[in-house]
């Protein structure tokens, strides 16, 4: 009896990251106008109270905590204290990120047109608003979807992902990278506050099965590098494994967690869809 054989579909665009992704890393200090703005693009969403609030419940007491947080969250919302909780958790980091912004013109900015500059020759100062811009218009169409898994995630407190849900974003990316076009992916964990999610360029996927893929990309933190998402079935009917060369996980010396709470460990990924 022959040996079943594997059949692996390759779709890469010719999208560098160390040419094509921005050569500065993603970290900015925070000014007024970063706050102002922030309060701002998130004022509207209802899904943004109720998960500050369940992040500060995790972050105090775990997953009961975020539950009891849900309905601190929700409460938060109807007085219309999003902003001030929004500012408030905003400066609890002297830093912070444009991930969606510097991914989302990065794919814009590809293919170049002809005479323009790489996207990596360009600097940080003259880029800053737009990149606020973008990243606006990436959390207002991704935003209650990274709410809406986070909380999965950090209720879950489970080292696997969700087999149904993974498969249809693997064909989404697939569907995305076969038009022609890099894929604009959010990564979500179970870090215990809602900032430590992250956006990422997908521009090359490697399928070997439903759940079994690898995706190549530029990860805004990375300038230069290539980082890797690999998916597999789990260890359990229903579940899939994420794991990725991002540097995911607790850092030894701030204690605080990227993405998830675990090292080179995901719970989900998805594809953004931009109006």
């Amino acid at each position: 009896m022959s040996p079943p054989v594997s059949h692996s579909r390759l779709t890469v665009l010719d999208f560098d990251p160390a040419r094509d992704g921005f050569s500065f890393p993603n970290r900015y200090t925070w000014t007024d106008d970063d706050l102002a703005t922030l309060a701002t693009q998130l004022r509207g969403l209802s899904s943004v109270p109720v998960a500050l609030g369940a992040g500060l419940g995790g972050a105090v007491s775990g997953p009961i905590g975020g539950l009891a947080g849900l309905a601190v969250g929700a409460a938060l919302g109807r007085m219309g204290l999003g902003d001030g909780i929004v500012r408030s958790i905003a400066r609890r980091w002297s830093t912070f990120g444009l991930c969606g912004g510097m991914a989302l013109a990065a794919i814009e900015r590809w293919p170049r047109g002809e005479g323009a500059a790489p996207t990596a020759d360009l600097r940080p100062g003259p880029l800053r608003a737009l990149l606020r811009r973008r990243q606006e218009r990436t959390l207002r169409a991704s935003l209650p979807r990274f709410a809406a898994w986070w909380l999965r995630a950090l209720a879950s407190r489970d080292p696997d992902g969700w087999a149904a849900a993974l498969e249809t974003e693997l064909d989404r990316v697939e569907a995305t990278l076969g038009q022609g076009r890099p894929a604009l992916v959010g990564l979500v964990g179970d870090a215990p506050d809602p900032f430590a999610l992250h956006q990422v360029v997908v521009c090359g996927v490697d399928r070997r099965g439903p759940l079994d893929a690898t995706l190549d990309g530029y990860d805004p933190n990375a300038p230069g590098q290539t980082r890797t998402i690999t998916t597999s079935p789990g260890d359990r009917p229903g579940r899939a494994a994420i794991s990725t060369t991002l540097p995911t996980g607790r850092s030894a010396t701030t204690g605080r967690a990227h993405i998830s709470t675990r090292p080179g460990h995901l719970a989900h990924c998805f594809v953004i869809d931009l109006p």
